[in-house]
């Protein structure tokens, strides 16, 4: 609802309170006897009456409303599975209200299989029931070194069909020529891609400012965005933001919507009182099994860093709601990181209040988790208080699963470990294994002597003609067989822990980030190859990062 400022109180605009349309009302009322409204009365009963009659004594005009109902419930139960559409159900709804020739000649176009047709990229400019969806990422460096991680990151929009748009946020450019470069390099790799795929260039902030700093000046200039002068608030309120960091590697679409068992959320556990670590939920903090992004309900994936964010919040000062977050809520709602999912109306004031106190609590604490901290302050001072969730994205895997830190790994842990690295090398398909939303390439990964990755490892030119693939690592790694890790240049064997049980798990899980990234690298590379080399691709997988230096 629109309110506007009078500066003494707010009114409603779309109110018909003391306008001359509801003093005539008013008046015909007066004027109106009681016998004159039950006469009115009794003609629109017998009318009603009368419609009805001809309805249940027409069969034709019969069978063509019930017809119209079971369209349309049809069409709801094809919309609705557990509370959300699935992205390629929803899809290929919308493709079913194209014109199938003319896709079908669409088709014969595409080259690799991430490729979009005119149609495809076209059905993905909204989300399902057309709510739109912006996926932002952000990167602190303009130079050709770091183009990489910013076309995976766009290839893997596109592999999983993500909807909306997606915007690179780059900072950090030191000349003119550096962001004319980025500007070529984007229209050039980018561009072709897909309609949606789009970059936006802010001044150079400091690390600790690049994130809060850069999505408030997006929000502020960024291509189809802009703040309303008179209410001081984004035009486009209702458009679900969605805030990844650059390394985080989509498995899935994001949404906005969310429902169980596809999705885990995390809450109090039963412990009496509700105190204690959070665990996975099957119910919202709204006790619904699903949940969607809305004004004033934002949503995160938890990070184990507990309520270490109290600890900095006199920053926002002593009367803030920030200040007055009991541990337990802390821990409950604002023990977040990136994804960070809110409406536009909703993210921009966390951005404001977030640039506002990053660079007092970094002057205290000159760590990256300031930024962190900071965010969860901004949304405890707003009193937005965040739906937690464990499957957003998997990163640290020793972290305890359905426990702990509450990451997504209960859904690889189910993945049958003789079988998790060819699937996650060849397949990632989320409806063959559930998935969580994105991996975070945060940690250095290994099983066994030689299977590895490290994104600082990556060669800056990996997305080339002449660099060769990734060396694939053995199948049979995460099936209980390599309990250990031998790290770069050293020769010794780490256990994954003395817990052979443990071990297990955190082997799998290590195969799993290992190979998914090989293998999303590799086909990534064919698909840079397939568009721009020709008969002069290298194609040979030979490039093992345990070798490599960093």
């Amino acid at each position: 609802m629109v309110f506007l400022d009078t500066g003494s109180r707010r009114v409603n605009p779309y109110s018909s309170r003391g306008s001359r349309f509801g003093s005539l009302s008013r008046k015909i009322y007066s004027v109106l006897s009681l016998e004159i409204w039950i006469g009115i009365l009794l003609i629109i009963v017998v009318w009603f009456l009368a419609i009805a009659t001809v309805f249940y004594e027409s069969p034709e005009m019969k069978k063509e409303a019930f017809a119209d109902i079971e369209r349309e419930e049809k069409l709801i139960k094809s919309k609705i599975q557990r509370g959300r559409l699935r992205a390629k159900e929803w899809l290929i709804k919308r493709l079913d209200d194209t014109d199938r020739s003319s896709q079908a000649s669409d088709e014969t176009k595409k080259e690799h299989q991430w490729e979009l047709t005119q149609l495809e990229d076209l059905a993905l400019r909204t989300g399902p029931n057309d709510t739109p969806i912006h996926i932002v990422f952000s990167t602190n460096n303009c130079e050709p070194d770091n183009y990489w991680q910013a076309y995976q990151f766009f290839l893997a929009a596109l592999r999983v069909r993500q909807p909306g748009r997606i915007t690179q946020i780059a900072s950090g450019c030191k000349s003119d020529a550096e962001k004319q470069a980025i500007r070529d390099w984007h229209a050039e790799h980018i561009v072709p891609l897909s309609m949606r795929f789009g970059l936006h260039l802010t001044p150079h902030f400091s690390s600790e400012k690049v994130v809060p700093y850069g999505i408030k000046h997006w929000m502020e200039h960024g291509k189809g965005m802009g703040i309303d002068p008179t209410t001081e608030l984004p035009w486009k309120h209702d458009t679900i933001i969605a805030l990844l960091d650059a390394d985080q590697l989509l498995l899935k679409p994001i949404t906005g919507y969310f429902s169980s068992p596809d999705d885990i959320f995390r809450g109090g556990s039963n412990v009496e009182g509700g105190t204690g670590d959070n665990i996975d939920m099957l119910l919202s903090q709204d006790n619904e099994s699903q949940f969607m992004v809305r004004h004033g309900h934002p949503l995160a994936q938890e990070y184990g860093l507990r309520d270490i964010w109290r600890k900095y919040a006199h920053v926002a000062g002593p009367d803030s709601p920030a200040a007055k977050v009991t541990s337990n809520e802390a821990m409950r709602s604002y023990s977040v990181g990136p994804p960070y999912i809110a409406t536009a109306l909703d993210f921009y004031i966390i951005a404001a209040n977030w640039c506002e106190f990053v660079p007092k609590i970094y002057k205290e604490y000159p760590q990256a988790l300031a930024t962190t901290h900071a965010y969860s302050i901004a949304a405890a001072h707003l009193s937005l208080k965040h739906q937690l969730m464990g499957s957003l994205m998997v990163s640290d895997t020793a972290t305890a699963g359905g426990g702990g830190d509450g990451e997504g790994w209960t859904l690889v842990d189910a993945i049958p470990g003789d079988k998790v690295c060819a699937f996650a090398l060849n397949s990632l398909d989320p409806d063959e294994h559930q998935l969580p939303s994105s991996m975070f390439f945060s940690h250095r990964y290994g099983v066994g002597d030689k299977a590895f990755f490290s994104k600082k490892k990556v060669p800056s030119n990996y997305f080339s003609c002449d660099s060769p693939l990734l060396e694939e690592p053995p199948l049979d790694i995460g099936s209980g067989k390599y309990l250990y890790k031998k790290p770069p240049f050293r020769d010794t064997k780490v256990s994954f822990s003395n817990i052979p049980d443990i071990a297990a798990v955190i082997e799998k899980r290590e195969a799993f980030i290992v190979c998914a990234a090989t293998g999303f690298l590799n086909e990534g590379a064919q698909f840079y190859k397939n568009r721009h080399c020709g008969g002069k691709a290298n194609l040979k997988k030979e490039i093992n990062l345990h070798d490599l230096p960093e």
